[in-house]
């Protein structure tokens, strides 16, 4: 498995950001943990590259912190060092949502083709009804019939299944 550095610097940088650091300070953490996980894997295998690059990166901003505060520095307390929020969703909300796109995929698969297609193009794509109407060549109540049928369907498939 190939590393996207790009990303992994991007992902350790906005961690050190998180804790505190200044865009500077989390520029230079990241170059030195590149330069010490470089250093290591010329030796060493390293089996998760992406969590012991982020994990040397955190380590110094550690040290660097007791280092501040050694020599009266430091302006985050420690307990605030081990904190890393991350913004996203929960491990729960993650689950809940891909079992709900799952079966939001069973409840379209029921649908006609045609159905599913005109159901897409509403909901997902945001066309309008007459525009629909023009694509498929069919008139306006036609449409508005195979897109409520597809409203009922999904909705009564996907009862139960609301976050």
């Amino acid at each position: 498995m190939s590393t996207n550095w790009r990303k992994l610097f991007s992902d350790t940088k906005a961690a050190l950001l998180r804790r505190g650091r200044t865009e500077d300070d989390a520029d230079d953490l990241v170059q030195t943990a590149y330069l010490r996980v470089a250093d290591q894997t010329q030796n060493n295998h390293i089996e998760n590259l992406d969590g012991y690059f982020m994990r040397t990166a955190l380590n110094l901003s550690i040290d660097a912190h007791r280092t501040a505060r050694a020599r009266g520095e430091a302006a985050l307390p420690d307990d605030q060092l081990l904190l890393v929020e991350d913004p996203g969703p929960g491990l729960d909300d993650v689950l809940l949502g891909r079992e709900c796109i799952e079966r939001m995929d069973v409840c379209l698969g029921r649908l006609s083709e045609r159905t599913r297609q005109m159901f897409m193009e509403y909901r997902v794509e945001g066309m309008t009804l007459e525009e629909i109407a023009r694509k498929h060549e069919l008139n306006i109540s036609t449409v508005h019939h195979h897109l409520s049928k597809a409203m009922f369907q999904v909705a009564g498939g996907m009862n139960g299944w609301w976050p």
